[in-house]
């Protein structure tokens, strides 16, 4: 499965969402992401689940695609894992997918890595992409 994700940024925060109990991964916190639909490409993806997720309305251009990472899942499913990011201008006033979330903050990567909630292999990324050596 591949899917994107997204660390939306401003004044060295990034939003992180929370997912409803009854979803899969529910009751973790995790960034703007979501599966790649078939015939979309990681770009489109990313730009439709940010806006989905945040109510960001997204140029392509805005984004820095950071890599794509492997984990496995505790189900045991391998996961590509495509991270992006946008780094805001001005704050953006976030508009939840009511649907999939229950709330969101901004926070610092220092502060979100030592939260025992976040979605499985969050803690990794932030290494992954050096944003804790």
């Amino acid at each position: 499965m591949r899917v994107v994700g997204c660390f939306l940024e401003h004044d060295n925060q990034f939003v992180l969402v929370h997912r409803h109990s009854h979803k899969v991964d529910g009751d973790t916190w995790g960034l703007p992401s979501g599966k790649v639909e078939p015939g979309e490409s990681d770009d489109e993806a990313i730009q439709r689940e940010l806006y989905e997720e945040t109510g960001y309305e997204a140029e392509l251009s805005e984004f820095e695609k950071l890599g794509a990472f492997d984990f496995t899942t505790p189900r045991g499913d391998t996961v590509t894992y495509v991270t992006y990011r946008l780094t805001l201008k001005a704050l953006h006033y976030i508009v939840l997918e009511e649907a999939a979330h229950s709330e969101y903050k901004w926070t610092t990567v220092e502060d979100a890595d030592k939260m025992d909630d976040l979605i499985h292999g969050l803690h990794d990324l932030f290494r992954l992409v050096n944003y804790i050596k």
